[in-house]
């Protein structure tokens, strides 16, 4: 009984392989005749079937390589974008040191240039880091400015940095004259990030832009830097003094390049 069905298995395989010859006239083979009928679609479809798992593994292998190829261009793509950044970033320093330079040689002041390394200007002391200090020569008291006109004074130093104390903090009292009429007032920070000017004569003929510079009285800033302009003019009829606001050429939160000034 066994063995009428091993003959009927095998009599089904060589009909199914004489099917698929003959429904298939592409299958090919080595083999010609009745053996080609029975070997050739078993060889032929072998074949396929190999052909087909090379295939995937060829397209794998070409995925990876697309995949690490575009890592490649990610990471090239990605450094070529950091440099363009640092270029900039060395085009915009070299514009910003040269108009200091530029005013420093103006103004014939001696001075050390800085880097703003810190500052704090949304709080009530407002203050500026700076990346010089005792070894190169920067002092306390030393004033600091930037081309845009005052910033404020030296007021902490150590070895290699110091503090800068700017004009915007309410106990900064630096004496101003009026580059128009010559008139002289007290500037002192509002706590609101603008500064006033206090004890200014009330009959002076004072007028919104006018400059207010460093008058040069009581020998802490040299004369003539430039402190802010005349934001608003309080109107009064009475009285010795009027009151004034001003508002600075120097943008304190953006702050990156000063000179300190030596004495």
């Amino acid at each position: 009984m066994k063995s009428w069905k091993k003959i009927a298995i095998t009599f089904f395989v060589l009909l199914v392989l004489i099917v698929l010859q003959a429904r298939n006239p592409n299958i090919k083979g080595p083999f010609r005749g009745i053996l080609g009928n029975f070997i050739n679609p078993f060889v032929y479809y072998t074949d396929k079937a190999i052909g087909g798992v090379g295939g995937i593994w060829d397209g794998y292998i070409n995925l990876v390589s697309v995949h690490k190829a575009n890592e490649n261009l990610r990471k090239e793509n990605g450094e070529l974008k950091l440099d363009n950044s640092l270029l900039q970033e060395k085009v915009a320093e070299y514009e910003r040191l040269k108009k200091l330079l530029k005013f420093r040689e103006f103004s014939k002041l001696d001075s050390i240039a800085c880097n703003v390394i810190g500052r704090n200007i949304k709080g009530y002391l407002k203050y500026a880091i700076i990346d010089r200090g005792t070894e190169d020569g920067v002092r306390r008291k030393d004033p600091v400015i930037s081309y845009s006109g005052l910033v404020g004074m030296v007021t902490e130093v150590y070895s290699d940095t110091a503090k800068v104390e700017v004009v915007l903090n309410p106990g900064s009292n630096v004496s101003v004259m009026n580059s128009r009429t010559r008139t002289v007032g007290i500037v002192r920070g509002d706590g609101r990030g603008a500064m006033a000017v206090d004890f200014y004569d009330r009959l002076d003929d004072v007028k919104e832009n006018d400059v207010m510079i460093t008058s040069g009285l009581g020998g802490v800033y040299p004369k003539g830097i430039i402190v802010g302009q005349v934001d608003q003019v309080e109107n009064i009829e009475v009285g010795l003094f009027r009151n004034l606001t001003l508002k600075s050429n120097v943008d304190f939160y953006k702050l990156e390049n000063v000179l300190v000034v030596g004495k």
